[in-house]
């Protein structure tokens, strides 16, 4: 059994900002001295969004030039934009993959160019580093603090029906899933599960808590495998009549201010699991790619923190990480 208990604030989160739709870049400072391509799988994750906003601030404070693209979720298009990063020449290119498979050619090409390739939480082929998630290790978090929160609260119920938003669409979402899965079945065995369906975006949290609420009106939680879901989640629950929020509970992944903001309010919410966030992620993959690009020893496998956010230490976390 695997169990992960992460109670002291790390990093530094996001707050909602909405999707980039488009690319953008930043206005390159007089001393530049390297460009670097960021593709997103889909920048419509609030998280990812917040990621490029604070790459292209800090690199532009460290003399990086950003430029960053959103592949909505096409692989076809991921790969047309790494052969455009290619064809421009830039010094390194950050990929968050919609398809890691489809990339192998186009990454390899890249480097062939002389081209760093940093990845990010999807797992490349050909890559110089990579900034990952543990990713059954963080559903453990998150599906462990659920089950603790289903015995606290209704643990002598004979069943317990909870739901679970996914993303099947990558490997690594899969093992989070089945980390959650996992947790909630070791160690609170009257849970059942009873219904499942994907959502990255807080529409498609949304949509789903409600969903699932109709078909499911005895549901008591809900786990998500991430930040878009567990917003969306939370006001889908309240929007679908339930008002006692100490007999229902949300439980997250990605800590974003909105997540805490709700936390703290006592909402349907009760926990989220830090990685550390949009913005700290942001730099982090600036500050492994300039030392790449400055020829300094990168470690090639970089994992990102685990940190249970929940009503013990939501607003220290809170203050410490959105300014209070």
């Amino acid at each position: 059994m695997k169990k992960i208990t992460a109670i002291a604030a790390t990093g530094a989160l996001l707050l909602g900002l909405a999707a980039c739709s488009s690319g953008g870049s930043s206005a390159a400072p007089s001393d530049t001295e390297f460009s670097v391509g960021v593709t997103f799988s889909d920048l419509s994750n609030p998280v990812w969004a917040e990621l490029v906003q604070e790459a292209q601030s800090y690199g532009a404070e460290e003399g990086v030039e950003v430029n960053y693209v959103d592949a909505k979720s096409d692989a076809a298009t991921q790969v047309t934009q790494i052969e455009n990063f290619i064809q421009q020449d830039v010094d390194a290119i950050i990929i968050c993959a919609v398809d890691s498979e489809s990339l192998k050619a186009a990454t390899q090409k890249a480097q062939d160019a002389g081209i760093k390739i940093v990845g990010y939480t999807q797992v490349l082929d050909n890559y110089d580093a990579q900034y990952l998630v543990d990713a059954y290790e963080t559903g453990y978090a998150n599906g462990e603090a659920a089950a603790e929160w289903i015995n606290e609260n209704h643990g002598d119920e004979d069943v317990v029906e909870w739901a679970l938003m996914d993303l099947p669409t990558f490997p690594e979402i899969i093992d989070r899933a089945n980390g959650i899965k996992d947790a909630v079945e070791e160690i609170a065995p009257n849970a059942e599960l009873v219904a499942t369906n994907s959502a990255l975006t807080a529409e498609e949290g949304v949509t789903n808590a409600e969903n699932f609420l109709q078909a499911n009106p005895d549901l008591k939680m809900i786990a998500t495998i991430g930040g878009g879901g567990a917003q969306g989640g939370n006001e889908g629950v309240k929007a679908s009549g339930i008002t006692d929020f100490d007999s229902f509970g949300l439980f997250g992944i990605d800590a974003t201010q909105i997540e805490i903001e709700n936390i703290i309010k006592g909402d349907p919410q009760k926990s989220s699991i830090s990685l550390g966030g949009g913005k700290a992620h942001g730099r982090t993959l600036i500050d492994i790619t300039s030392d790449l690009l400055n020829g300094e020893e990168v470690e090639k496998d970089q994992f990102m923190p685990i940190t249970v956010i929940d009503e013990s230490n939501a607003q220290d976390y809170f203050d410490e990480m959105f300014g209070g």
